[in-house]
């Protein structure tokens, strides 16, 4: 479904959208909040800076970009640090309220057993998310202007996802606790050289992951590496 989506997506230029100027919030010396008073209080983001788009191309577009939030966030999630991290850290230094709903998904994704799942769902969408990427910075490249409002839409969202909870990352959450970890009996677990269990395929792509002797999180790269998931 989403390679149709991102087809669609990829096939909207040209389109009319909103002049944005390249501008980014994560500049030295940007003030967050002015950016998105700027930038970002439209209620329908993606209607607002791309107002001729007919309903599918409009809903196409609109999904690439919360398929890139939600692979930004998922760094977070897994303890590496993406865009999210940034806004959070900027937010609180300035005293600025942070969504709830935000604050208990970071504070969840620190313990187990979600910290097991968030982690078997990035490896499991890997290939997903990197389409995703791959698709909007093609879409973006296209032309310079269409790719700023891409850009400027993409990174709103990011922030008003820290303040308010982005309704497509909320049902990304829901799908995330639904999930149900394979099991490992003991018989199919094997001891590491350093003493931890693993599960007998922990390759990255394949969607699963190993223990460390420290209770740490990783999978096998193509290229037969450790690629750990930080605390």
């Amino acid at each position: 479904m989403l390679r149709v989506v991102v087809f669609l997506a990829v096939a909207l230029w040209p389109v009319a959208y909103v002049y944005a100027e390249s501008v980014s919030p994560w500049e030295s010396g940007q003030d967050l909040e002015e950016f998105y008073t700027d930038y970002c209080l439209a209620p329908n983001l993606e209607k607002h800076f791309f107002p001729s788009l007919d309903p599918r191309q409009l809903a196409g577009l609109t999904r690439l970009i919360s398929e890139v939030l939600w692979a930004d966030l998922s760094e977070d999630l897994v303890g590496r640090e993406g865009a999210s991290t940034k806004v959070v850290e900027r937010l609180r230094a300035l005293g600025r309220p942070i969504a709830p709903a935000f604050t208990s998904m970071l504070q969840q994704a620190a313990k187990e057993p979600m910290r097991s799942k968030y982690v078997y769902a990035y490896n499991t969408h890997v290939d997903q998310r990197g389409y995703a990427v791959d698709a909007f910075e093609k879409l973006g490249k296209s032309d310079a202007q269409l790719g700023a409002a891409m850009v400027t839409v993409l990174e709103c969202r990011i922030i008003r996802n820290v303040k308010t909870m982005d309704p497509f990352v909320a049902s990304r959450v829901d799908q995330v606790k639904a999930i149900k970890l394979p099991k490992v009996s003991t018989s199919s677990a094997k001891a590491s050289s350093e003493g931890g269990y693993s599960e007998p395929d922990c390759s990255c792509g394949g969607g699963n992951f190993c223990y460390g002797p420290r209770g740490g999180h990783y999978c096998i790269t193509s290229g037969g590496n450790r690629a750990y998931v930080k605390h």
